[in-house]
């Protein structure tokens, strides 16, 4: 590890005080219940984390985008899986990891409003990095932490080609760590080719 950006108690702390704010926006609205929207699969574990300390009585869904390709961001966002629940007319709240580019950001929100005509769309997320190559300068409603940071990080659900989402904090890998994962990657390919041989 190079650097800790959260730690585990950091982020109780973090999800407890979103909680909050959360229940005393949703206290100001009657829409119905509101729906609460994890953005898969990088938001999962703050979304958990984080519905445990909203009080409201809530229901949840996800939707499923990607405009990243290992460690960068393609700019192009992709939705794969819509969510279930009918959002029209709702209170929604889309739970995201992390506002980078601000792009995945722009394009949800756009897609929400455009598909779903929610009454109200709230964002809240766990990092916004005032990034340097920042496309769309969003903001969100509810935000975890602010940082400065521009090195790529991983943990609790920021992952490395799919790795690393089950650590309980964020953190700045080291060139040691992404050596090692790299090896664990190549060895899981080697793997999987030589199964596939079998058959």
């Amino acid at each position: 590890m190079e650097k800790l950006i959260l730690s585990e108690d950091e982020i109780v702390r973090i999800c407890t005080r979103l909680g909050k704010e959360i229940d005393a926006k949703l206290d100001e609205s009657n829409n119905g219940i509101p729906v609460v929207v994890a953005v898969m699969n990088g938001a999962l574990p703050f979304y958990y984390e984080l519905i445990k300390h909203i009080h409201h009585k809530i229901q949840l869904d996800t939707i499923k985008v990607s405009s990243y390709d290992g460690t960068g961001s393609t700019g192009h966002v992709t939705v794969s899986k819509d969510p279930d629940h009918n959002l029209e007319g709702r209170d929604v709240v889309l739970v995201e990891d992390i506002i980078d580019t601000g792009i995945t950001m722009h394009y949800m929100k756009e897609y929400i409003h455009e598909h779903y005509k929610p009454k109200n769309l709230y964002t809240c997320i766990l990092i916004k990095r005032n990034n340097i190559n920042m496309k769309f300068d969003e903001l969100s409603d509810f935000t975890g932490l602010t940082t400065d940071e521009q090195r790529y990080i991983v943990g609790f659900g920021f992952d490395y080609y799919g790795l690393l989402r089950n650590e309980p904090y964020v953190y700045v890998p080291s060139m040691k760590d992404i050596e090692e994962l790299n090896a664990i990657l190549e060895d899981d390919k080697k793997t999987h080719a030589d199964m596939t041989k079998e058959k």
